[in-house]
């Protein structure tokens, strides 16, 4: 007689929580995408959120996602899902994906593989449906599951926190709002609820392969855990609370930082350094991670072996940077550091043809990206208004000194460069260390080039020899103009 009593009063547990966790954060009367595999916890929620829709005007859509792992089960998997969710009267849709092709082409684990085709499949139909959030059934287990994995692997403070009972996240180029009701659920509690209720759901045998490091955890390193702390599961679940409580404190630290500090740009990011450095270590390594986020729209991949080379960049010397996941570069310049999210030159004036061009004087020449324009002008001393970047794009130059048998490319090994007011000539590298162009600029900098000399650095200076003097006769005006803004 009383194990059902025990058997109601986990259901009413369970359903107590989940009411509290919808109330709570505002989803009452939400649309909710709900991730429906078919196993425990999933059905659970699914059944659970059905059983509090019309109390908490709840409208629901079930999602169901064949990840392509497991062709013998696929089917019987999809069959499940569409009957189950027929007998609660809640719509489902059914997609496919290419979990191992993913996995390949981005060099994944298949776990990390399967989790993102599976965020990218249910934020679409969210998108798709105008709901308010996708509903996953993550339980406590799951959670102190998660933080095992990421100490393994060697996280930080905000590692710590695991999973949001609510969360945002970039997926696809869209922001989804992620909802855990379950996450104090335990895995205990969700089997009880579908024995009292009478649901059977699907078992994943792929759950029992120790192929996985989150199987390995849950079968094998949390049972010996568990020999030393009974209650290890309560206990790591408990520090990511913690860790998620000092976490919201240090975020707004960061946010307040991050507007004296950092600036965004089409790029991604750049991080100002002399008042990077000011900051406490603490905040300065979290503002580096805020700053990789605000870039890529996430972090996940970004560990502390990361920010902590990140860090110690900062202080160091420029040029120096490294590749970081998600297809993010890391690079230090001499004033800023910069995360941007491709290797894309963010030079403001770099050309795409490194091959050399002649240019027409007079006349217009386009090539790499630019339009350049020769033309002869009155020696009145003005100079026009070509700027981009803050770099001047219009000089003038003594025309006969110069002569009209020029060239337009990038820098080759060697080459010297006598910059305006400097009596001898000096390495062309070292012109533009002294100039401050940043190293992943340099290659791409424009050059005019008169006779094998270098007339004109593009952004930055004219040679000393092909300036306008008191003695010049005719005067040679270029101007670069990007062609993408004639």
């Amino acid at each position: 007689m009383s194990r059902p009593s025990r058997a109601r009063s986990d259901s009413a547990d369970l359903l107590g929580k989940l009411r509290r966790g919808v109330v709570a954060n505002d989803f009452a009367r939400a649309s909710m995408v709900v991730a429906f595999s078919g196993g425990p916890d999933s059905t659970t929620l699914l059944h659970a959120l059905h059983a509090l829709k019309d109390e908490l005007g709840l409208k629901l859509h079930a999602a169901h996602l064949d990840h392509g792992l497991r062709p013998s089960a696929s089917e019987a998997d999809a069959e499940f899902a569409r009957g189950f969710a027929a007998s609660l009267d809640i719509p489902l849709t059914i997609g496919k994906a290419d979990t191992h092709a993913l996995r390949e082409k981005r060099r994944l684990s298949v776990e990390d593989a399967a989790r993102r085709v599976r965020y990218g499949f249910l934020s679409r139909l969210a998108v798709e449906r105008g709901a308010d959030c996708i509903a996953l059934g993550h339980t406590l287990d799951d959670q102190a599951e998660t933080v095992l994995m990421r100490v393994l692997r060697g996280t930080g403070m905000d590692g710590l926190s695991a999973m949001q009972e609510v969360a945002s996240r970039d997926i696809g180029g869209s922001r989804a709002t992620l909802f855990r009701p379950l996450l104090s659920v335990s895995r205990a509690e969700v089997l009880a609820y579908c024995a009292e209720n009478g649901l059977a759901p699907r078992l994943d045998e792929s759950n029992l392969s120790t192929e996985f490091t989150r199987n390995r955890i849950r079968l094998d390193l949390m049972p010996r855990l568990e020999e030393y702390n009974p209650s290890a599961r309560n206990a790591l679940a408990r520090l990511a609370r913690s860790a998620s409580l000092d976490m919201d404190f240090i975020r707004g630290e960061v946010e307040r930082a991050a507007e004296d500090v950092i600036e965004a740009n089409p790029q991604g990011v750049s991080v100002e350094r002399e008042s990077f450095l000011r900051l406490h270590p603490a905040i300065g390594h979290h503002l580096l991670r805020y700053s990789a986020r605000l870039a890529k729209g996430d972090a996940e991949d970004l560990d502390l072996g990361h920010v902590s080379r990140m860090f110690g960049m900062m202080s160091g010397t420029a040029g120096k940077g490294m590749d970081l996941p998600g297809g993010l570069r890391f690079q230090v310049d001499y004033d800023r550091a910069r995360i941007s999210r491709s290797a894309v030159s963010d030079s403001p004036i770099s050309m795409t043809d490194s091959a050399p061009i002649r240019i027409d004087v007079p006349g217009r020449t386009v090539s790499g990206g630019w339009e350049v324009s020769a033309r002869m002008a009155a020696n009145d001393g003005g100079l026009g208004d070509g700027e981009r970047g803050g770099l001047r794009l219009s000089e003038r130059f003594d025309a006969d000194a110069i002569g009209d048998s020029l060239l337009a490319r990038t820098r080759r090994a060697g080459d010297t460069f006598q910059p305006l007011g400097m009596e001898s000539e000096k390495k062309l590298k070292d012109f533009m260390i002294d100039a401050h162009i940043p190293r992943r600029w340099r290659d791409g900098v424009p050059l005019v080039e008169s006779g094998g000399r270098v007339a004109w650095v593009v952004g930055w200076r004219i040679a000393e020899w092909a300036k306008v003097g008191s003695h010049t006769k005719r005067v040679l005006e270029m101007r670069f103009e990007k062609v993408s803004d004639s």
